[in-house]
């Protein structure tokens, strides 16, 4: 039997007639064909992301009294949903008399982007001879509301003791889903303030993007949302009073009313409500622009308050058109008089008036505007951006409007309108050195105006307008995107291969910790952007900087009063063989020196404490020890006290009226105890204490325990004894024996340098870097220690003014760390924890660049400050600091400017500094910057050293550099070291480095010059070099080329074409990873081969648009991950993770994961960034934590809004945990407020909920993981850290059936090592245990 078949022959698809009996036995007679191999399966595994930096952007600047009529608060709301940024933050500030922003409460759990916010309600400034508001507290009385007048005022004045009522205004935000949230503040637990809201959920019918458009009328009844298209919604508010009426008898606010949609012909350009003439406040004016075919018109709804919204609506108005010249205009301002409006185009401003009747009249007004400044980097005129209205006495407001209109570039208009609605007098503000975005406002100071300017390219600020002077700088506002590149110190960050294969770099095989790595960012900010350092912990502004000289050890700084005079502070320091003394003022305007005599104090040795305790104030020195009191003072010298004649005092302190001194004879040492007598200020004998070995430090704790530092031989104890039973004799602490273990146990050998007691816990530095607590140390309840540095630590306590909580400093390698002492209860482990360590980062306001100062000493000192802001006093080599460190952590970056705006930067390893591309009037040009010191380092110059403005290839005006990179040129075993460029023109450029000499001392300076050039037609995107060659992406086709060394140029070896420019490229095992602009990844094959072909091997089969990639789990890194992942992000806010069959050619890449966040990542890096303690608390790997790459780097992510993003890969069994309590919190009221049932039903995008918001919540409430290969495998960090922050677990998980599946998640970790001790029934140790997990995954990795 024959018939006819398809088979593959040479190539092409070919039909034969086959024999059915031939074709069975050759079956049979063949050899036996092989067992076909399984293919290779991607890995199993999770993607933790939080947010380690915020962004600092902020798209609404709002005034708004939030709390009470007293205080002078405003609202940062950012960003909205036009930005794709990070999306859910609301800080409130108050601006202080000093002028000085204070944080007042934040609040970042919406869930959701903010779209849009307003302020609903009024408040008026008080009226100078108004007799009844003469009190600084007071605010105007209104008279009783009649529903038709200013509904959000008050009705009368606060009487004492009256109930906490409804602050005059409320912030209105609309949420992505359409969602309106009213939000005020109230105090709280602990008279701490916390956010009241009430939500508005959008109804079904309602979809689209309603609040685009956003507008309230003047009396705060209606409030307006629109569209982007073609409809809004208008809301009828509740009066003041009914809402006021409510939230006293505690009930649900309930704010709208009712509600009504319209849709119009058109788009909707331009809404706001215009003000109704005096006297008609019952009028309300709609005002609308609608673009429809090409021409914009001004269409008005109009109705009386309280009428019938459907009836408002029922027909569409059909407007009237504008004049050509004010066609979409930029901003429409309304005025408080003749209900008439501003429009502002381009090109013109014009005044609209008669706007009631028929067609409204355009009232051209010009105007010498200024040119456009240097900020301006544009080749159109510069636009305007926003204005702002200036509160002013109403008595005022009756016949003028007053409002400032802001620029782009910098430039504000003070422009005042009288009550003919004419244009009295424009007044032009000296430009401003910062971009104006439309986040603008102005505040009301005692005597003047307070602009607040919000920058989208670089920081703002905000700024005092004294009339008729120049504006009064204030304070900054700081912002450091857009981020468009990002760079780390990390070795492994030029050449990951090299420093993968490197497995003395495994963080848990090295006995000596590292110095963290860092992070810079290019900030374009106009024509001056900057170099930003990524930083996070705590801010201490340096407000005192005494430059006194060399050799000061100690500082003590106490209040000092001569009633004939002085007034002020006096300042000692403890100098190697004597003591010095400054007086300072009260304005610390200057610094006087005090002779010895002058004030009751020993200057003639070195002091070793200073104690004030009530009345009575103690020092003692290496020779004396002085006693004083209100009255007199007492120098009583250490060889006149009994037990001290012959000996060497070496430590003292003191402890209310207890003194201890540790005094040796020859090697002898002993401690001697002296009781005070405060009335006739003399000392008593009072024991005495035999050391076997030499005390290195001495303390007196509470309970008047004696705690010393004991180094006998080659063993390091602590000594202490209760000297209300002085017969028990001394104790020791063996701190060896203690669990105190790893490769830095030997440095604890080298003795105890510091101690200091706080409540029942005992903290001592160690000469070596350590810091240990012991806590209860009669019972010996825990002996704990971290690794802080390598040189001696010196540990400090305080309580600032008002405090009740100790502050602890640590100074250890010259940087400065504070922690409090944080007791959790039975959810902590081992009670007081030092987990929340922080750097804390001296900042002078006047030298942005400037990197932090060495701090040798850190001590809180005890003088008047504000709520959660903590004086310190700080010794830095030769300096002398005083400083105001604020307690709530946050980023601390640090600028540094650059002339131009920088696009492009990395750390060059082979000269150690930053190499910035930066785009400037004339072309770009490269810099070369000291990290340390910010200075430009570099000497462009020819190949004959020639001095020139910048390298040859570069300079030509609309250039753009696109690729910057280190290549480590290898041949016959020898390494030359390059820096290639690309540029839009096409340009390749290999650069040459080579150090100068520094002359008398100076920094180091490098000259760099153009060593090879090569010009294509199309503009190359990226390049990167390997060995002899380099590889570059022209247009859409990559090309392959080696350094032809006798020819001294570029040859060309081969080439491939791309379906779009390949905007990052990669060696990974041996091939080519290439990152598209719309194809996602590729990868290529025979690259170190001599074929003439390249083949494309590997693709994604999604497409995706691709912002930038990273490996990680390289092949060696552990046998679960043999083929490798890389991250990918889009421009759609998504992350993948694909794994690439290495072994498998012609496969396509699989996803492993995948993750939404609320910006996109521009720039991936990798580093090693965790500070000294945390290297120690966070590896090895546990708790199912995969590491990243073979070193165990952070993986980090940059979006262009400036937020720093973190991502770590677990385990299948890690995942579950983490993802079965983020589908927890996802239905909790408490920690995701936003996302519950309403929320979750309202319409997102397109009507639809997202993804990753349905699997977010789960299923019908099921909070079981889903094992999968996408966005289920994301687990979100941010919503974790509520979940730790408010210890709310317990609270979480309390239905039996979930609190039976942690249990047996928590065992599945690392195969049950951490429940080995633990019992069934046991649920408070699993808690306990689960807490540690989020600790563990969630302690800072800045």
């Amino acid at each position: 039997m024959a018939f006819q078949t398809n088979v593959f022959r040479d190539g092409e698809w070919v039909t034969e007639t086959v024999n059915l009996h031939s074709v069975l036995k050759s079956q049979k007679e063949g050899p036996r064909a092989s067992a076909r191999k399984d293919p290779q399966k991607p890995p199993r595994c999770g993607l933790l992301t939080r947010t380690l930096v915020e962004s600092a952007l902020a798209n609404f600047i709002l005034p708004v009294r939030l709390r009470s009529p007293d205080h002078n608060d405003i609202a940062f709301v950012g960003p909205s949903v036009l930005t794709l940024a990070q999306d859910h933050f609301v800080q409130i500030c108050e601006l202080q008399k000093e002028g000085r922003l204070k944080k007042i409460i934040r609040k970042n759990d919406f869930g959701y982007r903010i779209r849009n916010a307003c302020v609903v309600g009024s408040f008026a400034l008080p009226e100078l001879n108004d007799e009844a508001v003469a009190g600084p507290s007071a605010y105007p009385t209104i008279k009783p509301e009649d529903d038709h007048v200013d509904p959000f005022r008050f009705e009368s004045p606060r009487q004492p003791g009256m109930s906490i009522e409804l602050p005059p205004q409320l912030l209105v935000l609309v949420l992505e889903t359409g969602d309106s949230v009213f939000l005020f503040v109230q105090p709280g637990h602990n008279s701490r303030p916390k956010f009241v809201v009430s939500r508005f959920g959008n109804p079904k019918h309602m979809t689209g993007h309603l609040g685009f458009h956003l507008a309230v009328n003047p009396s705060s009844r209606y409030l307006a949302m629109g569209g982007p298209t073609d409809h809004f919604v208008v809301h009828e508010l509740e009066p003041h009073h009914l809402l006021n009426e409510r939230y006293l008898r505690n009930e649900p606010l309930r704010p709208i009313k009712s509600f009504r949609l319209r849709t119009v012909r058109g788009v909707i350009h331009k809404m706001t409500f215009l003000h109704p003439r005096p006297g008609d406040d019952q009028h309300i004016i709609l005002l609308l622009v609608i673009v429809r075919h090409g021409k914009s018109r001004t269409v008005i709804y109009e109705w009386e308050l309280g009428d019938d919204l459907k009836a408002v609506f029922y027909e569409e108005k059909q407007g009237h058109r504008m004049p050509v010249e004010h066609q979409m205009p930029l901003l429409l301002i309304p005025l408080t008089v003749q209900s008439a409006f501003i429009s502002i185009s381009p090109g013109h401003i014009a005044i609209c008036t008669e706007c009631l009747h028929g067609p409204p009249r355009f009232e051209n007004r010009e105007m010498a505007t200024p040119a456009p400044t240097i900020i301006h980097r544009r080749h159109h005129q510069p636009l305007w951006t926003a204005w702002a209205r200036p509160p002013r006495l109403q008595s005022y407001n009756k016949n003028h409007d007053c409002l400032y209109l802001a620029r782009e570039d910098g430039v504000v208009l003070f422009i005042d309108a009288d009550q003919d609605g004419e244009l009295a007098s424009i007044h032009i503000i000296d430009p401003f050195p910062c971009n104006i975005s439309a986040a603008f406002a102005c505040l009301p100071d005692s005597t003047t105006d307070v602009l607040v300017i919000g920058s989208d390219s670089g920081p703002g600020g905000y700024w005092k307008i004294p009339p008729r002077q120049a504006a009064v700088l204030l304070g900054t506002l700081p912002n450091w995107a857009p981020v468009v590149d990002l760079t780390t110190t990390d070795v492994g960050s030029g050449s990951p291969e090299e420093a993968h294969n490197d497995t003395a770099l495994i963080p848990w095989q090295q006995a000596k910790p590292r110095k963290p790595d860092r992070i810079f960012a290019t900030c374009e900010g106009g024509n001056k952007g900057s170099i930003t350092e990524l930083r996070y912990g705590l801010k201490a502004n340096i407000g005192l900087d005494l430059e006194y000289g060399a050799g000061m050890r100690q500082a003590w700084f106490l209040r000092f009063y001569d009633p004939s005079s002085f007034d002020g502070y006096l300042l000692l320091l403890a100098m190697p063989d004597s003591t010095a003394a400054l007086l300072l003022p009260s304005d610390f305007s200057s610094a006087t020196a005090v002779a010895a005599g002058m004030i009751p104090y020993d200057l003639s040795s070195t002091t070793l404490s200073l104690v004030v305790s009530g009345p009575l104030t103690t020092q003692t020195t290496r020779h004396n020890i002085v006693l004083v009191n209100q009255h007199r003072s007492v120098l009583l010298p250490w060889h006149s006290l009994p037990g001290l004649s012959e000996a060497f005092v070496s430590d003292a302190c003191v402890y209310d009226d207890c003194v201890a001194v540790s005094a040796h004879t020859d090697a002898q040492f002993q401690i001697h105890v002296f009781k005070i007598d405060p009335d006739c200020l003399t000392l008593a004998h009072f024991h005495t204490l035999n050391i076997d070995g030499e005390v290195t430090c001495l303390s007196l704790g509470a309970q008047y325990t004696i705690l010393a530092g004991i180094r006998k031989g080659t063993q390091t104890l602590l000594a202490y004894a209760s000297l209300k039973q002085p017969v028990a004799g001394i104790e020791l602490v063996h701190l060896t024996h203690f669990g105190i273990s790893g490769p830095q146990t030997p440095s604890l050998l080298e003795g105890i340098e510091s101690i200091v007691s706080a409540r029942d816990t005992i903290i001592l530095g160690t000469r070596s870097g350590e810091v240990v607590t012991v806590e209860n140390i009669s019972g010996l309840g825990s002996v704990n220690c971290i690794k802080f540095g390598t040189s001696a630590a010196i540990v400090s306590c305080g309580y600032r003014a008002g405090a009740t909580e100790p502050t602890i400093l640590v100074c250890c390698d010259n940087d400065l760390v504070s922690f409090p002492l944080v007791k959790h209860g039975s959810h902590s482990g081992d009670g007081v924890s030092l987990k929340t360590k922080l750097r804390v980062w001296p900042v002078d306001a006047s030298k942005p660049e400037a990197v932090p100062p060495p701090i040798h000493m850190a001590k809180v000192v005890d003088m008047p400050s504000d709520d959660g802001i903590a004086p310190i006093l700080m010794i830095s080599g030769s300096r002398l600091l005083l400083a105001d460190m604020y307690e709530e952590p946050g980023p601390v970056h640090r600028s540094i400017p650059v002339e131009g705006a920088p696009n492009r930067v990395i750390y060059c390893q082979f000269t150690q500094c930053l190499v910035v591309a930066v785009n400037r009037y004339d072309g770009p040009n490269l810099v070369l910057i000291n990290p340390d010191t910010g200075e430009d380092v570099g000497k462009p110059t020819d190949k004959n050293k020639v001095p020139q403005p910048c390298i040859a290839g570069l300079g030509k005006e609309g250039d753009r550099i696109f690729g910057l990179a280190e290549w480590n040129y290898k041949r016959d075993g020898n390494v030359w070291n390059f820096i290639l460029v690309t540029t839009k023109s096409g340009r390749l450029i290999v650069v040459t480095t080579e150090k100068l000499a520094s002359r008398d001392g100076g920094q180091t300076t490098f000259r760099y010059w153009t060593r090879f050039r090569k010009e294509v037609a199309d503009p190359i995107y990226s390049v990167i070099g390997y060995d002899e060659g380099l590889i570059y992406c022209a247009g859409q086709t990559i090309h392959w080329e080696v350094l032809d060394t006798q020819e001294k140029r570029l040859k060309p070896l081969k080439s491939f074409a791309l379906g779009s420019p390949a905007t990052s490229l990669r060696i990974s095992n041996d091939k080519l990873v290439a990152l598209t602009h719309s194809e996602s990844l590729v990868v290529l094959d025979n690259l170190d081969t001599d074929e003439a072909n390249t083949r494309l091997c590997h693709v994604d089969p999604w497409r995706r648009n691709g912002f930038d990639s990273i490996e990680i789990a390289l092949p060696d890194l552990t046998p679960k991950l043999r083929s490798g992942i890389n991250l990918v992000a889009d421009r759609e806010c998504g992350v993948a993770g694909l794994w690439i069959p290495w072994d498998t050619p012609d496969r396509e890449c699989e996803v492993v994961f995948e993750a939404e966040l609320s910006s996109s990542i521009r720039r991936f890096r990798r580093a090693r960034t965790r500070p000294v303690w945390e290297q120690q608390h966070h590896r090895p790997p546990r708790y199912g934590r995969l590491p990243a790459t073979a070193d165990d780097a952070e993986i980090l992510g940059v979006s262009l809004n400036g937020a720093l993003y973190g991502f770590t890969l677990l385990s299948v069994e890690a995942w579950r945990l983490l993802r079965f309590l983020q589908n927890l919190a996802g239905q909790s009221a408490e920690l995701c407020p936003f996302a519950t049932s309403l929320s979750r039903q309202r319409a997102q995008l397109h009507g639809q909920p997202s993804q990753q918001q349905q699997q977010q919540l789960g299923e019908d409430g099921d909070p079981e993981p889903k094992l999968a290969y996408g966005l289920e495998m994301q687990v979100d960090g941010d919503v974790l850290r509520r979940c730790l922050e408010r210890r709310a677990l317990e609270r979480l998980v309390w239905k039996q059936g979930h609190v039976k599946r942690l249990m047996e998640f928590l065992a599945d970790l690392d195969g049950g090592l951490h429940t080995a001790g633990l019992a069934e029934g046991d649920h408070k140790g699993y808690f306990q245990l689960a807490y540690q997990v989020l600790e563990y995954y969630l302690s800072p990795a800045l």
